[in-house]
């Protein structure tokens, strides 16, 4: 019952907030999750037009992510985040580098010999990019009333997954919580270490894996809504049973890439609301 009364508050709030006389949809802070298949690409915009770019699926996004940029009107990247350096998340980011202007690059400190890695190395050198490294406690200030803080990594380890950065971004009061590759020792750590009980939003860790959204991570951070990026019919079988099952049981109305392709989320800060 609650999932239904959910889905008909999000169906409506679109209709008064976005034929408002006074409000157009680029007065929203705007989450675009990009379907980039088995991967994770997100666009996140702001009321004052600050672009934010978390991660860039695999190499054979290059075009997609550029086109859906180009839709967006986008020219410029206040700032670029890679999660963590595995291929279906740093793969077409050399290339964003290469063609649009980027202000700020963000990734952990955790090297890697792999093809997609080095590419971003030399195109950061071509353009003479710093390259930033995010740890738990920083804070990225985008405007007066956005702001994010940085939850995880604690340390840098083996796994890339473990490494991956994990961010809250807040909106006046509205929570967004952004997980990358996150697995359940990171959510363990982020909520024992973070204040996490009223988040709004939550992009699902791992694409939907078991190793991620446990119950547990679920019941302490209280998300409404969440969203998981995967491939249709991908060959990890993600998102996981044990997953769906989870954000079932705890009443949180999730969307998928696999199922209803790109998705936008739209909020005043009073609220969240998609045309999906």
């Amino acid at each position: 019952m609650k999932t239904i009364i959910l889905v008909l508050i999000l169906s409506i709030i679109p209709f008064f907030g976005i034929n408002s006389k006074t409000k157009s949809l680029s007065n929203f802070l705007s989450i675009h999750i990009i379907d980039v298949g088995q991967g994770d690409s997100i666009l996140i915009k702001t009321p004052n037009n600050k672009n934010i770019l978390v991660d860039g699926g695999d190499e054979n996004s290059q075009n997609l992510i550029k086109s859906y940029l180009k839709k967006e009107n986008i020219k410029s990247l206040d700032i670029v985040i890679a999660t963590h350096p595995h291929a279906d998340h740093i793969g077409s980011l050399d290339y964003i580098i290469d063609n649009f202007s980027v202000k700020a690059f963000y990734m952990p400190q955790k090297e890697s010999d792999s093809k997609a890695y080095n590419n971003i190395l030399s195109s950061c050198n071509s353009k003479n990019l710093d390259i930033n490294y995010l740890y738990k406690d920083d804070i990225i200030n985008i405007t007066d009333d956005i702001n994010i803080t940085v939850l995880a990594p604690s340390y840098i380890q083996e796994d890339d997954n473990l490494n991956s950065i994990i961010f809250n971004l807040n909106y006046k009061d509205k929570s967004f919580l952004f997980t990358g590759d996150a697995e359940t020792p990171n959510e363990i750590d982020i909520t024992s270490s973070f204040e996490l009980d009223d988040v709004d939003f939550l992009k699902v860790g791992h694409h939907g894996s078991n190793t991620s959204t446990s119950s547990e991570f679920l019941e302490k951070t209280t998300p409404d809504m969440a969203v998981i990026s995967c491939g249709y019919k991908n060959s990890y079988g993600h998102p996981h049973q044990q997953t769906l099952d989870n954000l079932d049981k705890n009443n949180i109305l999730t969307y998928r890439t696999d199922l209803l392709g790109d998705l936008v989320f739209y909020s005043d800060g009073d609220v969240i609301f998609t045309k999906k």
